[in-house]
């Protein structure tokens, strides 16, 4: 029997856990598996929190076979109903998988597992590299048992040349500490979470040919560190959520990664079908100060910006020429509001798929038009052009979900200095 048909795993037993986070009867699943085996836990939770009296990060602790494996974090009123976690490779025989209270976050009295599963893809499905080389993160010191600054999910990118297939992980943070203001995340890339790549893995069959990961300052770098099995482990080391091959953290996460299709579309994009992840962003903003009602120009003034649901957000595919962009939004008085607040330095300034959000009254039946300008970098000549595909703009639906597409796609090739109307698809005409 070969290695991928023995990791095929029987799901033989489950006691679920009567009572809170608290009880002393764990969550256990029994299980028997082939040798190397990859599977996935997952916890159905009930979450009654609410935002303003919950702690944003909560935790339960995995444990295989009495040994405590890593942690798998909760976001209280956040309305996400299930949470999962890879564990393996394991080794061939019987199994007991424990959900506990985790030893390093506080409770939250508020949420309790409801159900708990093991489920293993089959091994000749695409998700057997998948998870296998998927990234263990060892967490900052500095989040261990704090409210910022956490992974919240995982994705990855594949693809095929010349018979080496590629897999590149990216991790989403609630946020950074460190790096880029509040509102320049929100004037160029649309969002105050941190969407980090971590690394990537080349493979032919199941051979690795390369493995690099990136490192401080962006630097990506080979990967020669401790591993799991095929799973590389690294620890998430500076503020700005960068991770190293280097060192040890105290807890481990091991989050889920689902495969994706980048090609046409933004990061950003990945978000919008985990209308709680803009929820957790919001929590995370107002308990640290970041949200604005008004806009006051002081020492702070990008540290904090109104909330996500005061935004519209655009999206579109650029190539810039000695340009950079910049999103507006013009209300029903006149009134028009820019991405970057009219400060060269907040607008975009890279090509590729970009999201970027405009403060503005983010109902539709309010915003009279919609554009893009293409402008002049301070200290660059004039002369510049920016190629504009513009694709989308939407405001977040009371439960925190993207709305339809405001706007008609449409090409633009301008001049620095011209800019670019979009026409309405799901806005009030014009009176």
């Amino acid at each position: 029997m070969t290695r991928r048909q023995a990791s095929r795993v029987v799901t033989v037993a489950l006691a679920l856990m009567t009572g809170a986070c608290g009880a002393e009867r764990p969550n256990e699943v029994i299980v028997t598996s082939g040798d190397g085996a990859m599977g996935v836990v997952s916890v159905a939770m009930s979450d009654r929190c609410v935002p303003s009296l919950a702690r944003r990060v909560a935790a339960l602790g995995v444990w295989v076979d009495g040994r405590h494996e890593h942690d798998m974090l909760l976001f209280p009123a956040s309305g996400h109903p299930a949470y999962d976690s890879l564990i393996g490779p394991l080794a061939k025989g019987r199994h007991h998988i424990e959900i506990r209270p985790s030893a390093f976050w506080t409770p939250a009295e508020c949420m309790a597992p409801e159900h708990v599963s093991v489920s293993f893809p089959d091994a000749e499905a695409p998700t057997d590299h998948l998870y296998r080389h998927a990234p263990i993160l060892e967490l900052r010191a500095d989040t261990v048992g704090e409210q910022s600054d956490v992974p919240l999910y995982a994705y990855a990118e594949s693809t095929v040349r010349d018979g080496t297939k590629s897999l590149r992980y990216t991790t989403v943070f609630s946020n950074e500490d460190g790096g880029t203001s509040t509102r320049a995340l929100l004037a160029r890339w649309g969002r105050t979470t941190d969407i980090e790549e971590v690394f990537e893995v080349a493979l032919r069959g199941d051979r690795i040919v390369r493995e690099v990961f990136q490192g401080p300052d962006h630097v990506v770098r080979p990967f020669t560190g401790r591993r799991r099995g095929d799973a590389p482990i690294l620890l998430v080391a500076t503020l700005n959520n960068m991770v190293t091959d280097r060192g040890r953290g105290l807890v481990s996460v091991r989050p889920v990664p689902a495969v994706v299709d980048l090609s046409r579309s933004t990061r950003e994009s990945t978000m919008d079908g985990r209308a709680w992840v803009y929820r957790v962003m919001e929590h995370e903003m107002e308990a640290e100060g970041r949200i604005a009602t008004a806009a006051p120009i002081d020492t702070d003034w990008e540290k904090r910006a109104p909330g996500p649901r005061a935004h519209v957000y655009l999206e579109a595919e650029l190539h810039l020429a000695r340009a950079v962009v910049a999103a507006w939004v013009q209300d029903r008085e006149g009134r028009r509001h820019w991405s970057h607040y009219e400060r060269l330095p907040l607008a975009i300034n890279r090509d590729g798929f970009v999201r970027s959000a405009v403060a503005a009254n983010a109902n539709p039946a309010a915003i009279a038009q919609i554009g893009w300008t293409c402008l002049t970098p301070a200290g660059e000549p004039a002369g510049g052009s920016c190629e504009i595909d513009a694709t989308r703009a939407f405001v977040l639906g009371t439960n925190d979900t993207p709305g339809p597409n405001l706007v008609t796609p449409a090409r633009f090739i301008l001049r620095a200095g011209d800019e670019a109307v979009l026409r309405p698809a799901g806005l009030a005409p014009l009176r």
